[in-house]
């Protein structure tokens, strides 16, 4: 871990960086001094992935994503060019950016001026530098700010170079969680479904159109169910469009389910009861007088122990 970097604000207010831009490229600018360099094309780039970046600055961030769209934005700056060889990311520092440390003298930091004599705050040196300083300022300029942790990088004639380099390259090949991802490194990242997720707006719209569903129907309950379900298998992981594709499929499929049902399940509410209900009255039963009567073949007398549909009537001599 690097533990100092010194950061230009002057510089870094006039090229439009924030703070986490200008603290990569504090750290990009002195990648020449110690980084492996190679021969692209006829000009010297040198090697620096996101593995090492994170391992150095971890204040800035511990994502490879993260640091990996920083130096693009830093190359959209004009501050860095990048290229890619060998599955290895490799930088160089433009003409704009070797201005970094060459800022105008201030009342606090005056830049000399030639010729002039020297000042309390800026003394000039007469002679030659002494070896004791000369010492200090050479180790300064290959790492200015590692001091007390040297990192030694091996170089390409050192036997012991491939191993130690390999260590750097597995970390630049993998993902957050120890998976290789592919180069460039910017490509989704998978992750497991958590109780707070929600579905990318533009992606789910474009799965319903898809699918013949409305977007803007009310999903709150497929949502709720959906991160409930898939919650409790952490060991599935997508990318956020593909959690937003599955869960457009899932509404999708939760429709076809309550259709079929609809079709299969009589409607017993409303008028459609009433109209379907069965006329349960029974029907009326014949009399012993009617029963002898049809068994003769004759038709029943009238008048005694007939039972009427809704009446009834008794001999007055009774049965």
């Amino acid at each position: 871990m690097q533990y100092l970097v010194t950061i230009n604000q002057s510089k870094a207010l006039a090229w439009g960086l924030n703070a986490q831009q200008a603290m990569l490229f504090a750290f990009l600018y002195q990648v020449p001094s110690w980084a492996d360099s190679r021969q692209i094309d006829g000009a010297v780039w040198f090697n620096i992935g996101k593995g090492k970046i994170i391992q150095e600055l971890p204040l800035l961030t511990d994502k490879p994503d993260t640091a990996y769209r920083l130096m693009k934005q830093l190359r959209d700056a004009g501050l860095i060019d990048m290229t890619s060889t060998d599955n290895k990311t490799y930088m160089r520092l433009t003409s704009k950016a070797k201005s970094w440390n060459k800022a105008q003298g201030s009342e606090k930091n005056p830049t000399p001026q030639p010729g002039a004599e020297g000042s309390e705050k800026n003394p000039t040196q007469h002679g030659k530098i002494s070896e004791g300083r000369k010492n200090i300022r050479e180790g300064s300029e290959k790492s200015p700010t590692n001091q007390d942790t040297k990192i030694t990088t091996p170089s390409l004639s050192d036997a012991s170079a491939p191993e130690a380099s390999s260590v750097f390259e597995r970390a630049a090949a993998q993902a957050d969680d120890g998976e290789p991802v592919a180069d460039p490194i910017d490509s989704p990242r998978k992750t497991a479904m958590t109780f707070n997720w929600e579905p990318d707006q533009e992606t789910y719209w474009i799965a319903c159109y898809q699918r013949g569903l409305a977007p803007d129907a009310n999903v709150y309950d497929a949502l709720t169910d959906f991160r409930e379900h898939f919650t409790a298998q952490p060991a599935r992981t997508m990318t956020h469009a593909d959690w937003t594709r599955r869960f457009a499929r899932w509404v999708a499929e939760n429709a076809k389910r309550q259709q079929a049902q609809q079709h299969t399940t009589p409607t017993t509410t409303g008028g459609n009861a009433h109209e379907n209900r069965r006329d349960r009255t029974p029907k009326r039963r014949l009399t012993a007088q009617e029963a002898r009567a049809r068994a003769e073949g004759r038709a029943p007398e009238p008048g005694t122990g007939q039972t009427l549909d809704g009446e009834y009537r008794a001999h007055g001599g009774g049965w």
